[in-house]
């Protein structure tokens, strides 16, 4: 895949992947494990983006935002940033299989959701811990949809340029991740640049998976980043809903008749290991694998 295509990509409108349409798309991949596509249901991957690719996506695409407010440019990630920038290309690889996820009904994957990113010099752009999440992090960390949050970046006034992925490498409409596939975008950023970037733990009511709200550095001693950074991760709680057993919540997203359908938690955001709700999660790079590689310089 092309740095151009990349580019492209991320430019694209964000999608604003509705209730309807992200949930029975998760409920078809739950269960996926390196099975060459097949869900529980018999569904396979093609099929379900011809699912999605329907009449009920094209209902939602019509009545997205206007896109230009919310999109991702060249010129909007080199503001305010000072002198040379990098071009990197930034993986993210579900890499759960069958057996990932222990459930009382046997070994489960993790699908991830579309998610959303930020290239940032200020701490807290997507959330801060201890704090009540806002609005567009609680539809994304319940429900999968990236759109609400992105645009709430573009509402900030902390210099920060924001965009959504996804659409998995290889795929012809948006949706979530399952395991063996990437989801690929490209970002520019200048010396004192911050990555952050957020995507759902779909076995769940309301976890994700993002870096501290500081970001990741992406130079360290001057030099761009290449390599992993999926140490960089935590799967976080949002707080937003009481947590039910993973993999088998009757109101998460893979289950639930649709979404914002749990109860309210009322608590803040923090690392899922300081909760104590009594259920045991994978580790980080059981489920998930972060790389950021430099392209070009300018």
């Amino acid at each position: 895949m092309t740095d151009d295509h990349i580019s492209n990509q991320t430019r694209r409108r964000v999608l604003q992947l509705g209730g309807g349409a992200l949930v029975a798309a998760l409920a078809g991949c739950a269960g996926q494990g390196g099975n060459g596509g097949a869900t529980e249901s018999g569904m396979t991957e093609s099929e379900m983006a011809e699912d999605m690719d329907g009449g009920e996506m094209t209902e939602m695409e019509s009545e997205m935002t206007e896109d230009m407010d919310d999109e991702m440019t060249e010129s909007e990630m080199d503001e305010g940033m000072d002198g040379e920038t990098t071009r990197f290309r930034v993986r993210i690889e579900n890499v759960s299989t069958a057996s990932t996820l222990d459930t009382m009904d046997g070994g489960t994957a993790v699908p991830l959701s579309p998610g959303a990113f930020a290239v940032h010099t200020e701490s807290g752009v997507l959330f801060h811990a201890e704090e009540a999440a806002s609005d567009g992090l609680e539809r994304l960390a319940e429900d999968g949809m990236p759109g609400p949050l992105v645009e709430s970046i573009g509402r900030m006034e902390m210099g920060a340029s924001s965009g959504a992925f996804d659409t998995p490498v290889g795929a012809d409409s948006a949706g979530p991740l399952t395991p063996g596939d990437a989801y690929e975008f490209a970002v520019e950023a200048g010396s004192d640049a911050r990555l952050s970037l957020a995507t759902m733990f779909v076995q769940s009511n309301d976890l994700f998976y993002a870096p501290d709200p500081e970001g990741i550095a992406l130079f360290e001693g001057g030099d761009p980043i290449d390599g992993d950074v999926t140490d960089r991760l935590t799967l976080w709680d949002a707080g937003t809903e009481v947590n039910e057993a993973p993999g088998s919540g009757p109101n998460q997203a893979p289950r639930q008749s649709g979404p914002d359908t749990g109860d309210e938690e009322m608590a803040n955001v923090r690392p899922i290991s300081a909760v104590d709700d009594g259920f045991t999660y994978p580790a980080v790079a059981d489920v998930i694998n972060v790389t950021v590689t430099p392209a070009s310089m300018n």
